[in-house]
């Protein structure tokens, strides 16, 4: 089961879909290589409304492809999305958002580090 935090508010919340076109019985996201997936409607749009604060922004789930701001320059926030059990308590889901900033933040220092210094890793 995916869960993803508002990267406003920090609010945390499964990932469902009840349907893009046609309506169907609400059913959890899965990870894809393509990115999050309803099994019924297949690979979604990378984006998500956060039901705490009403914030749109983009998802950020490794190993899929990353989306391109609206516009050149542009800022945007993204949610992080992590697999966890379904019902997993609160403090386990925290824990693992913590652990999952920590990863990133270790590659995006070695390749801005790379970046900087020339170095190819």
């Amino acid at each position: 089961m995916l869960y993803a935090r508002c990267g406003f508010c920090g609010g945390i919340a499964p990932l469902w879909c009840a349907g893009r076109f046609m309506p169907h019985v609400p059913a959890y996201v899965e990870a894809t290589p393509m990115g999050a997936a309803c099994p019924m409607c297949g690979v979604l749009p990378p984006v998500f409304t956060c039901m705490v604060c009403g914030n749109g922004q983009f998802l950020f789930l490794p190993g899929a492809p990353m989306p391109a701001p609206s516009f050149p320059g542009a800022s945007q926030n993204f949610a992080p999305v992590i697999q966890a059990q379904p019902g997993a308590s609160e403090s386990v889901l925290t824990k693992a958002f913590g652990e999952f900033a920590t990863k990133f933040a270790g590659v995006l220092g070695t390749q801005a580090a790379g970046a900087m210094f020339g170095q190819q890793q």
